[in-house]
């Protein structure tokens, strides 16, 4: 079975050969150099993979962690070769660190590999500007303004990838046109800037960075507090404070407090509520509800969606005004995603028979992508529903796929189908896993 090549043994086994054959190690050189090869190839094709998921990533984004990853193959080849990497004698002496730990730790990295690597350059750029690659001056506001509209609709989209490419540059040339711009032209250019940081915040959080979320949501509320004037714009800052929060450990009070609070300042306006104030009303309204969800205070929920409703109600259809996305269906959505965070599979599943998301803008193919992965969750409570769960995963995956690969929630599901796997049943799981690097 070796020599035709149907078998593929262990070193062990080479070893014995060479000694046996007194080959004076050449059997083992082969044997190690194949190796050395079979690795790069697997680096070489995951690589390939991530290309073809993200786009071609920048070149010093694509060599960012690599030598994290030369540790691993180090440590990896050391065990390979029966050798133990260097460690606290204290803890060998229990419990020897073993091959397949080793593994298991390189594919977690791998697994977030890009998403890491993509919020490392945003990291860098937000938290170290650089000055824009071209002059600015006042003239250019109309233009950056659609670059920033542009990016909240690459977001949206689910195109975080892109989204992480075009932001740093943009918040630069955003920053120099509040100080190059006067009297009103200031006071928009204040709003670009604060908007191109509410689109950073967005990303940073999806992408599992809430720290840098809140510095940028931050960021976006000072600026659009102190120098934009735009009441709608103050409470979709506070509604990125509010979801950076939601997504640290013990912050969920403090969440709460902002959510809060921004909506007695809405409520408190003297003038009549156009459309882009009630919908960031309407978006702080929902998260009021997640908080309230995630606080087991399900009444508390319930109104705030029923409140949320009448808010959409008065808006009447479904809209995207500072990309809110607030609209009856966007409501409908969120009742989706607390059902199923609740463990209330089946109320999640009779919404989703309801809900007819042709009406959303179609920038917002993150949130129909979003559907799916709600019904997805609520479907795999029940092992017999697996082949629904991969459905619902394969069709978001379908509208939106980096929306699936870099969702935690959804990585931690698609293991949990794997480690049930029925490949009879669910023959799509599988290759899902695989573009989404999960191993099995």
């Amino acid at each position: 079975m070796v020599e035709r090549g149907r078998q593929v043994v262990d070193r062990i086994f080479w070893l014995r050969c060479d000694a046996l054959l007194e080959a004076d190690g050449q059997l083992l050189a082969a044997y190690d150099a194949y190796r050395h090869l079979h690795t790069e190839f697997n680096t070489q094709r995951a690589e390939a993979a991530q290309r073809a998921r993200w786009g071609a990533l920048p070149e010093a984004l694509m060599t960012a962690n690599d030598a994290t990853a030369r540790e691993h193959r180090e440590i990896g080849n050391k065990q390979h070769h029966n050798e133990l990497p260097e460690t606290d004698l204290t803890t060998t002496r229990h419990r020897q660190p073993s091959a397949v730990d080793a593994e298991a730790d390189r594919r977690e990295e791998d697994d977030n590999r890009t998403a890491a690597r993509l919020l490392t350059h945003l990291r860098h750029h937000l938290l170290a500007p650089h000055q824009p690659k071209q002059a600015i001056d006042s003239t250019m506001l109309p233009e950056i303004r659609q670059r920033v509209a542009h990016i909240h609709s690459l977001y949206q989209r689910g195109n975080y990838a892109e989204t992480i490419r075009e932001l740093p540059d943009t918040i630069k040339q955003a920053d120099v046109l509040t100080r190059v711009c006067a009297d009103n032209h200031r006071i928009r250019a204040a709003a670009v800037l604060a908007a191109a940081n509410l689109a950073a915040s967005k990303v940073a959080v999806k992408l599992g960075d809430p720290s840098l979320a809140w510095i940028a949501a931050d960021r976006a509320a000072r600026i659009a507090t102190d120098q934009a004037e735009d009441t709608a714009l103050v409470a979709a800052a506070a509604f990125s404070v509010g979801t950076a929060l939601l997504a640290m450990p013990n912050l969920t009070d403090s969440a709460e407090a902002v959510v809060l609070s921004a909506l007695d300042r809405v409520a408190a306006t003297p003038h009549p509520h156009g459309p882009r104030t009630l919908s960031t009303q309407g978006a702080l309204t929902l998260l009021a509800a997640l908080v309230a969800a995630r606080q087991a205070q399900p009444a508390t929920a319930e109104r705030h969606l029923n409140d949320a409703y009448a808010l959409a109600q008065r808006i009447g259809t479904d809209r995207n005004d500072l990309w809110t996305g607030f609209g009856p269906t966007n409501v409908m959505i969120h009742r989706i995603n607390i059902a199923a965070r609740t463990d209330r599979p089946q109320l999640a599943l009779h919404l989703g028979e309801q809900l007819d998301t042709s009406s959303l803008p179609k920038a917002l193919m993150s949130r129909r992508a979003q559907v799916h992965l709600d019904l997805a969750a609520a479907n795999a409570t029940s092992p017999d529903n697996d082949p629904a769960a991969v459905l619902h995963l394969l069709e978001a995956e379908r509208i939106a796929p980096q929306t699936v690969h870099v969702h935690a929630r959804t990585r931690h599901l698609i293991g949990d189908l794997l480690a049930r796997e029925r490949r009879a049943v669910t023959p799509g799981l599988r290759a899902l896993a695989e573009r989404a690097e999960i191993n099995a």
